[in-house]
């Protein structure tokens, strides 16, 4: 589709239950090549197992770094290219999107002869996530996360889409219509998930891993899965921001194994101009390049109305932090 065409109402989205409860309301936003009969092979046909690790994070917030990580430390990395979990062969698929592929079937099987631990990233909802499973999630400050976010749907053409900053911020962001909707509730339903022993989870914090290169998150995620022997200076060093966007810039792992270079770039853009890099700038704090004094006013009043019913979310940030 030539760009021309592309719509500026909101990103293409599908939208789906948020859980695998029979009375669950089709609330949850996904992008389009994740889909709701994709979960429903997930609840129905995929076989858990005590001991899998999910990466579930909301779209944006250090995902494909965490992975990187475990990647280094499970000794599965991937030599050249970046693996964003479209190929299945590769460590820590996206469950999501092989279950809605056509060979789903086939996928799953060869997931079933895998060993454990078995290690998927997902942006499902806690809800869509099968049990036993085990957590990781990174959270990152919402404002770089929406940052960040406009970059990725107006760089991937699936989801044609041409709003301006402005527009996906106060429409699509504060409205919750971004891929895993609302950035509040995500949160947290898995805090609360946690916090009620419902599910076991690691949450770590985007802006801590920058603070220290990840060498604290490092140990974290050494202990959460159980690896005693690792050299965490080295890994932080293969997994630094030079080296993921070295890695990045030689294309992203596609389903068949090859290498892309549609998300290639070295523009990392700014609010009048979006960049298609999947791994671009990954600072903290580049929000404050983007908010107008209006646009923060809309967020501040947004965060107030969402402090009500999101308590361990504004726990775990704190409501300074949010407010900005």
């Amino acid at each position: 589709m030539s760009a021309n065409l592309f719509q500026t109402s909101e990103p293409k989205m599908n939208y789906i239950p948020r859980s695998f409860d029979v009375n669950a309301i089709e609330n949850f936003y996904t992008c389009t090549i994740v889909t709701k009969n994709g979960m429903e092979n997930v609840f129905n046909h995929f076989l858990p197992r005590d001991g899998d690790i999910y990466v579930a994070t909301y779209p944006k917030s250090g995902t494909t770094w965490t992975i990187s990580i475990l990647g280094h430390l499970v000794k599965k990395v991937c030599e050249k290219g970046i693996s964003l979990g479209f190929c299945t062969d590769i460590f820590c698929p996206w469950l999501d999107l092989a279950a809605s592929t056509e060979n789903w079937g086939s996928i799953f099987s060869k997931f079933e002869g895998a060993t454990s631990p078995r290690f998927f990233k997902s942006h499902a909802s806690v809800g869509l996530i099968k049990q036993p499973a085990r957590i990781i999630q990174c959270l990152r400050h919402p404002l770089d996360t929406f940052v960040s976010a406009w970059h990725h749907v107006r760089g991937k053409e699936v989801f044609e889409y041409n709003g301006s900053w402005h527009h996906f911020f106060s429409k699509v962001a504060l409205e919750g219509k971004f891929e895993s909707g609302d950035w509040f509730d995500y949160h947290e339903e898995f805090l609360k998930a946690s916090k009620e022993g419902e599910i076991e989870a690691l949450f770590l914090r985007y802006e801590d891993m920058k603070k220290d290169n990840a060498i604290s998150a490092i140990h974290e995620l050494a202990n959460f899965i159980g690896v005693e022997s690792y050299d965490a200076s080295e890994i932080s060093r293969a997994t630094n921001f030079t080296k993921m966007k070295e890695k990045s810039n030689q294309g992203h792992i596609e389903k068949d194994g090859s290498l892309s270079d549609v998300l290639v770039s070295q523009e990392v853009g700014d609010r009048n101009h979006p960049s298609k890099a999947h791994i671009r700038k990954g600072i903290v704090g580049d929000w404050k390049n983007y908010l107008s004094d209006s646009e923060l006013n809309l967020w501040r009043n947004y965060v107030q109305i969402k402090k009500e019913t999101c308590p361990h979310v504004i726990d775990f940030f704190s409501l300074e932090d949010l407010l900005c």
